[in-house]
């Protein structure tokens, strides 16, 4: 049985559809941007915002009430069910959505908590319990594009939207769903973030674009945080074909795991990410990586390891997340729409803004690069430890 897709939408930095998104992975646009004093001694940081793309959501006062994750969530559902061009009425349907941080960054939130901590209730908005609850944003999004029925939230870091393919899968599978609208979203961007990820020292603080959150770059200091959302449609293939839908690309399969270390310690080996891509591409040959590489030198290395370890640097690695950043619970999707994308226009996109510094050896595609796209591998890594890896194919009827 082959799961295929047949529809996304995206909303990210610089990016307020999938037509814009094809146009920015093409060219290598940068959406990321530095904001001054932002760390918590007034350094500078570099991050991803969306800026437009929400203006015709905010005019509905109902939906605008909703936390900022979930109007994301809700852009990308709606343009990848018009991209699909299907009917979801009357039909068993499944509404998968990766999320990590979900809505805890935003104001409202972090000003409940200061506000019930200094035992103001009567600033306690009624709306608090839903922006702290993950699967609020998951259930809202389903009920704005009219579904009932299956809806999760899996939250796993930044691997959730990927894991949210592999559940979505599952279910189609087994009968018990004919289609699955799957995504991500994230907000992850706040003080409290900031302050939190400089104390691990993994923010590219005081660093310009061009030498911070760099993929495969040794000088980078850490990544970009962003904000995004992303939506696929999953079908079976004899749906799709019977529908006479567009498939977009095959997903072939999805693995993930842990690495099983103490919570306050880190990997810096990577053999369950080793393990993972291992098994996806066993007897495949993909035309290149599409690498969670992010800046952090520690998961960076790992990816390094795994070109050397599994494909000798033959073959091509990339990142995008030199140009969005990491939009935390959504880059995995991100990625799946990246490579299903690239497939379709026949093009790697490039890892911008690196020389390869201390990754001479690695084989990493820096301009775009137009050769026929077949078969591509992808990596995902979460904090938490969680790693998923997918294989996509190029649809062959």
């Amino acid at each position: 049985m082959k799961i295929v897709c047949t529809g996304y939408g995206v909303i990210a930095p610089k990016t307020t559809n999938v037509k814009q998104y094809v146009s920015n992975l093409k060219e290598g646009i940068c959406a990321l941007e530095v904001v001054e004093s932002a760390g918590p001694h007034d350094e500078s940081n570099i991050v991803g915002y969306v800026k437009e793309g929400l203006e015709a959501l905010e005019k509905d006062r109902k939906i605008n009430r909703l936390p900022r994750v979930t109007k994301l969530g809700i852009v990308a559902a709606k343009e990848a069910i018009e991209s699909a061009k299907i009917d979801i009425n009357d039909k068993k349907v499944g509404v998968f959505f990766g999320i990590s941080l979900g809505a805890s960054g935003e104001k409202l939130y972090q000003n409940t908590i200061k506000d019930a901590n200094e035992d103001n209730y009567h600033k306690m908005p009624v709306t608090f319990t839903h922006y702290a609850n993950m699967h609020s944003v998951t259930a809202a999004i389903a009920h704005f594009i009219g579904v009932k029925g299956i809806v999760k939230t899996i939250s796993t870091g930044c691997t959730a939207s990927m894991e949210a393919i592999e559940e979505a899968m599952l279910f189609l599978e087994s009968g018990k769903i004919d289609i699955a609208i799957v995504g991500g979203t994230d907000s992850p961007i706040s003080q409290a973030t900031t302050y939190a990820f400089s104390k691990t020292r993994v923010l590219p603080l005081n660093q310009a674009l061009h030498a911070g959150a760099v993929p495969f770059h040794e000088d980078s200091k850490g990544f970009a945080m962003s904000e995004a959302a992303g939506v696929i449609i999953l079908e079976r293939e004899e749906d799709a074909l019977h529908r006479k839908a567009s498939i977009k690309g095959e997903v072939v399969e999805v693995v993930s795991n842990n690495d099983g270390n103490y919570i306050f310690s880190l990997d810096v080996d990577g053999d369950q990410m080793l393990n993972a891509l291992k098994t996806i591409i066993v007897n495949r040959n993909p035309d290149y990586i599409s690498s969670q590489a992010l800046g952090i030198q520690i998961n960076d290395r790992i990816e390094e390891k795994c070109s050397n370890l599994l494909f000798e640097h033959k073959v091509p690695y990339t990142s995008i997340k030199s140009m969005y950043g990491n939009p935390f619970g959504a880059i995995g999707i991100l990625q799946v729409i990246a490579s299903f994308v690239s497939m379709e226009y026949n093009f790697i996109p490039p890892t911008i803004r690196t020389d390869k510094k201390g990754y001479e050896k690695m084989n990493i595609i820096m301009e775009t690069t137009y050769q026929e796209i077949n078969e591509i591998a992808i990596t995902n890594h979460g904090y938490g430890g969680n790693n998923a890896c997918a294989y996509l194919k190029k649809y062959i009827s």
